[in-house]
This record gives structure tokens, C-alpha cells and sequence, in this order.
């Protein structure tokens, strides 16, 4: 967090009940911690990750605020790369959910070896995991967030298990777009080949192109009230990714 009381006003703005946070450091954790806008938090960097001399730039974090009442962390697969990934079961008035805050590694450097295991291992993780699930992701992907999943273009094949249509959990702007067609024709005028929304941009030299690597994911049976990718206002706060907003419905 650069500039954290920018950050922090705008996650402030939102009201949200549950934050989930990927590529975060000590910085910005204390930051959370401090502002005290979240009664419970918890992030990676309070816990050692078992892989010995891996350096990790960023970590993952939780907070919720005080209606909800957050477990001790999930265990995770080594091959999700702890720093990546913060698992917890979140309980509220009987109900209980499992929190995913995750980000996936890039497609470049040694992260293009490791993104094909990473998918595959978070897709088996979420298939065996009993409660509801929600999932806030940095995918670094797909390539192209295309308006007909199955017209995606993916970096790796793997990807697919947790981003393409039949995975374990699902998109809630596609579910979303699901529920009002008339706006996804919309979309589709301006954007015929994605991506839905505007949350990331790649590219150098003044060349970028509009991704959406940043995505929330719920269990079936989870219901979908209101999307939002606040794209322009996190770029205004100094972050690179929008702050994407989902609004829903346990049933």
C-alpha cells in the first residue's frame, strides 16, 4: 500500500463485511491492523511457510468485520505456494464459509513452471472442500476473458480447471451477467471479444491491453446480488488491479 489512507478510504467507501486481499506486504497488513475497520484479521505473514529459502515479496490477507467469527487457518497444499494462499472458515449466525484469498504466479520467469501445477492443485483443494467457498483471486489470468467461456484463451490448459466453465466454483460476474442479459448484450456491443470487466492492463512501452485477472468465485448455491470492478478509483488509490465488489446471498 503506498498510499495507504487513500486505499484503506476507498475499501472504506465499500462497507464490506469480508475483505480478501492478495499480493500484500507488512506494511499493508499493519495498515489493516491499525485502521480498525475490520475487527478480525489474518494474512500469511504471521505464519512461516514450510518451503526452506523461498523469499516471498507479498502474501494474502483476511479481515472481517465483528458479526463474523473467523477459525484458525486451513492447511493448503505445498504446491499452492502458502505465501499465495490464505484459507479460513468464516462463521455467522450458524452459517459457515470457507475464505479463499489467493494469487496465482505470473506467466513469466519461474512462474510460467509453476502455474500449471498451482491451477491443478487449487482445483483438486476446492473440489474437496466441504463447506461453501468464497474466493477472491489474482489469476494473472486468463489471456483473454472472452464473453463465451468456452472462447477463452488460457496461458496454461490448467488454468481452465479453476476459471472455465465446470470448474469447482463459480465467477460471480458471469453468474451475474447470467441474470441480466440485457447488460451483458451490452458489454458485448463495446467488448464483442472481452474481457467483461476492466481490472488489469498488460503490456510495455505504452502498449497496454485491458485484462480481467481479478475475479471472486463462489460455491454453487451461493447467490449473486451486485457485481462491481472499480477499476479507475483503485488506480486513483495507487493500486495497479481493481478492487472488485461482489454482494451475496447465502442460501
Amino acid at each position: 500500500m503506498p498510499r495507504p489512507a487513500d486505499q484503506l478510504g476507498l475499501l472504506a467507501d465499500q462497507h464490506p463485511n469480508i475483505l480478501l486481499l492478495q499480493d500484500v506486504g507488512p506494511s499493508a497488513v499493519r495498515a489493516v491492523v491499525d485502521s480498525r475497520l475490520w475487527e478480525h484479521t489474518t494474512d500469511t505473514w504471521s505464519f512461516p511457510i514450510s518451503s526452506q529459502g523461498v523469499a516471498r515479496r507479498g502474501g494474502c490477507l483476511i479481515a472481517a468485520t465483528g458479526e463474523w467469527v473467523l477459525g484458525s487457518a486451513l492447511p493448503v497444499p505445498d504446491l499452492l505456494l502458502p505465501s499465495r494462499s490464505l484459507a479460513i472458515t468464516a462463521t455467522h449466525t450458524g452459517s459457515a464459509l470457507t475464505l479463499l484469498s489467493c494469487y496465482a504466479p505470473t506467466n513469466t520467469g519461474l512462474g510460467r513452471k509453476q502455474r500449471p501445477t498451482y491451477f491443478a492443485a487449487l482445483a483438486a483443494w476446492l473440489s474437496a472442500v466441504s463447506a461453501p467457498i468464497v474466493m477472491g483471486m489474482d489469476a494473472n489470468g486468463p489471456r483473454v476473458d472472452h464473453p463465451d467461456i468456452e472462447q477463452n484463451r488460457w496461458w496454461t490448459q490448467e488454468e481452465a480447471l479453476v476459471l472455465g466453465s465446470g470448474a469447482p466454483t463459480e465467477d460471480v460476474l458471469r453468474l451475474w451477467y447470467g441474470d441480466h442479459p440485457a447488460e451483458l448484450k451490452r458489454q458485448v456491443r463495446y467488448y464483442p471479444n472481452g474481457p467483461l470487466a476492466d481490472s488489469y492492463h498488460r503490456g510495455r512501452k505504452g502498449k497496454y491491453l485491458r485484462c480481467r485477472y481479478d475475479s471472486i468465485h463462489v460455491s454453487p448455491g451461493i447467490g449473486v446480488i451486485d457485481v462491481h470492478y472499480l477499476y479507475e478509483e483503485a488506480v486513483r488509490a495507487s493500486s495497479d488491479h481493481a478492487l472488485v465488489i461482489a454482494d451475496v446471498e447465502l442460501r
